[in-house]
Formats: C-alpha cells, sequence, structure tokens
C-alpha cells in the first residue's frame, strides 16, 4: 500500500528566459525614437545633403545663434548688383576690304538727276570710272520709286516715268556701245531726313522739350529708333536690285552740340529723348558705331560694295564722342570710307587712316571727296563740280 506524502510539494515554476531579450530590444528602440526626435533640432540641410550639427561642432564660417529653442546658422547678406557696360567696339575684328578696286567717281546732286546729266556725265568720264549718284539727299525725297513700307506710308518715293525707268537706264549706263565699264554709286543719307521727321515725330531726334532737333544741315532722325534702321536697309536692298554696284550711307552721325535753347529762350546743356530704352546710358558712340555693325550685319548677304561717310577728323584715329564716328571701326567692316576734304589737307587724312587698312590698300579704300579737284595721287577719289562764286 502507497505511502501518503505527510507534507504537500508545490508545483515547480517556470522560468521565462525569453522575456530577456524582448525587454532589452524594446528599451533599445525606445531610445532610437528619443534620439531621433532630440536631435531634429541639430539637423542643417544644405545642397549636399542632411548632417547634424551637435553643439561645440559648428562650421566656424559662419556665425552660430543658439536659444533654447532650435539652432539656425546666419550667414553675411549678399546684395547682388547686375552692371552693364558698354560695347567696346574695338574688339571687331576687320572682314571688310579684300575685294575692293579704285574708284574714280564723279558726283550727281539729286536734284540733278536726269536721263540727259546721267549720259552727258558717262560721256565725260576721262580720268574717272564711276558716277556717285546722290539717290536720298537730306531732303528725304527719295529719287526713286521705293516700296519701303515707311516710304510707302508717308509719301518719300518719286512715282515718275523717270524714276520707274531707273533700272534700264543704269543698265545702260553700265553697258555703253563705246565698251567702257562704268561703276555706279548710290549715295543715301541715313539720320538727316527733313520729310520723314516732319510727317511723323516719333522718328525724329527730339530734345528733352520734346521738339524735332533741327540745325542748319537738317531735321535728324533718331539713331537708336528700330523703324529707322530697317528703313536704311530697306532702301540699300532696293538699290542693289536697281542695279548699284556700291551703295554709301551718309550722315550716319549724332550731331554735336554743347547748349540748346529751352523753352524759356535760355541756353543749356544739350540732351536728347530717344525712342529706345537701354540698359546703359545712351550717348553718340552707341548710336552711330552700333548703327554701323546692324547695318553691316542685316546686309552681310548683298550683291556689291557697302560703304560709308565719316565727317569728323577725330574719328579718324578714335571714337568721336561728338558725332558718335569711328573711322578705325567704319573700315573694319565696309569696303570703303568716305570722306569730305579738300586740297590742301585729304593727303593728311590719308595718313591718319594708313594704320587702320588690314585688308587691301588704302589708296583704294579711303575716298576722299573733293570740291572742284582730283586727287591724283590717291587711286580712289570723289570729284564735286561746284561753281565758283
Amino acid at each position: 500500500m502507497a505511502r501518503t506524502p505527510e507534507f504537500y510539494q508545490g508545483r515547480k515554476q517556470r522560468r521565462n528566459y525569453w522575456l530577456i531579450p524582448f525587454v532589452v530590444l524594446l528599451g533599445l528602440i525606445t531610445m532610437l525614437v528619443v534620439l531621433f526626435y532630440g536631435v531634429q533640432k541639430y539637423a542643417v540641410i544644405s545642397d549636399d545633403g542632411v548632417k547634424v550639427v551637435l553643439p561645440g561642432m559648428e562650421d566656424t564660417g559662419g556665425t552660430v545663434a543658439q536659444n533654447t529653442v532650435e539652432q539656425v546658422e546666419i550667414f553675411d547678406k549678399i546684395v547682388p548688383e547686375i552692371v552693364f557696360e558698354a560695347p567696346d567696339y574695338s574688339r571687331i575684328v576687320a572682314k571688310a576690304g579684300r575685294r575692293v578696286k579704285p574708284m574714280r567717281a564723279m558726283f550727281i546732286d539729286a536734284w540733278d538727276i536726269s536721263e540727259e546729266r546721267l549720259e552727258q556725265a558717262a560721256a565725260s568720264l576721262v580720268e574717272g570710272n564711276a558716277l556717285l549718284l546722290e539717290m536720298k539727299p537730306r531732303s528725304g525725297q527719295l529719287v526713286w520709286n521705293s516700296k519701303a513700307p515707311l516710304a510707302v506710308s508717308y509719301g518719300l518715293s518719286t512715282d515718275t516715268e523717270f524714276s520707274n525707268s531707273l533700272p534700264s537706264l543704269l543698265a545702260s549706263l553700265k553697258t555703253r556701245e563705246d565698251g567702257k565699264e562704268i561703276w555706279l554709286a548710290a549715295q543715301i543719307s541715313c539720320f538727316i531726313d527733313d520729310l520723314l521727321a516732319t510727317r511723323s515725330t516719333q522718328y525724329a531726334l527730339r530734345t528733352e522739350y520734346g521738339m524735332n532737333y533741327s540745325d542748319e544741315a537738317g531735321t535728324w532722325l533718331d539713331p537708336y529708333n528700330a523703324d529707322v534702321r530697317n528703313y536704311i536697309i530697306d532702301l540699300a536692298r532696293e538699290l542693289y536690285a536697281m542695279g548699284f554696284d556700291e551703295v554709301v550711307l551718309a550722315d550716319v552721325m549724332h550731331p554735336t552740340v554743347e547748349t540748346v535753347q529751352n523753352n524759356l529762350g535760355e541756353e543749356v546743356k544739350a540732351s536728347f529723348l530717344y525712342s529706345r530704352e537701354m540698359s546703359t546710358e545712351p550717348n553718340p558712340i552707341t548710336a552711330i558705331c552700333g548703327f554701323a555693325v546692324y547695318a553691316e550685319e542685316e546686309l552681310e548677304g548683298r550683291t556689291g560694295l557697302l560703304s560709308i561717310y565719316t565727317d569728323s577728323p577725330r574719328s579718324l584715329v578714335r571714337d568721336d564722342e561728338g558725332s558718335g564716328q569711328n573711322a578705325v571701326l567704319f573700315m573694319k567692316l565696309y569696303d570703303r570710307v568716305y570722306y569730305r576734304t579738300d586740297r590742301y589737307t585729304y593727303t593728311y587724312n590719308l595718313q591718319d587712316m594708313e594704320g587702320s587698312v588690314r585688308y587691301g590698300d588704302v589708296h583704294d579704300r579711303f575716298v576722299p571727296v573733293v570740291v572742284n579737284l582730283i586727287p591724283h595721287d590717291n587711286s580712289s577719289w570723289v570729284y564735286i563740280e561746284r561753281l565758283e562764286e
């Protein structure tokens, strides 16, 4: 018979050792969560990514401001400034003058152009080989029937039997029965135009009082005006299409004035109003040299030569701040540079230009325009016949 134990033996308790790693893992998770939210205020976001900058580890390149809430890096304030510089025309590379031959021309005024006069002038060429026709004088009245938009809009063309027959007449002058070849050049006044300036003031160069500027030369156009510039380009293209071998741009200059009269009749320093807003201060040089560059670029595909006048002796060697002309720049871009001079000084003018000719011969490309004198010692010239008073 089994013996009944005298004492109660309790149940053996099971040991839960698996709880130990669970408690440790839970503690680690809790610590990571606390750290994550605790160091957010030290997070620095930059283009290179996100980094944590703890106290004492700040970048010494900036000034650090601390408080009980957050830490912010404060850098020196930078104020941006945009500077617009005026164009440097001295950097333009010379490209004109490679195919220029001597031109010895007789000048014919716009009012004197007729079929009989052209025939007579062509027949009388003995020492010369060219005719220079003033197709657009300072009055602004065109000798031919132009279809340029501004010419049509403001009645600047000449619609006659003679003007419409000019292309055929020019062709007959170039192919004469005597076999003599005649070079035909057309001269147009660019920024002095009485008709256009008076018929529409939006194209005129105006004083600060809003009045059209005029002097003994005529009424001036705004050299910055885009429509005026394109009008000149349109006229040049038509002249090439008519059969001219060369187009000569005259009066590419800014009026040179020191003072003008205000509304009270007082003499004050001259100031002009232009039709174009610019990032740099407007001045004669950027107006005239800027147009010279623009015109040459627009007429780059021309069929004939493109030439230009300069009117200032100073411009033969450097910028002329008054007229805005620069013959050194003109010689880089234009086939010839014309200059109104006299029998006593044209040889000195020629010497001034010698160092500015990159291609061709200076005697072919620099053209003295002289009244009642033929400069025999230069290969190119323009002779203007005037009755002695």
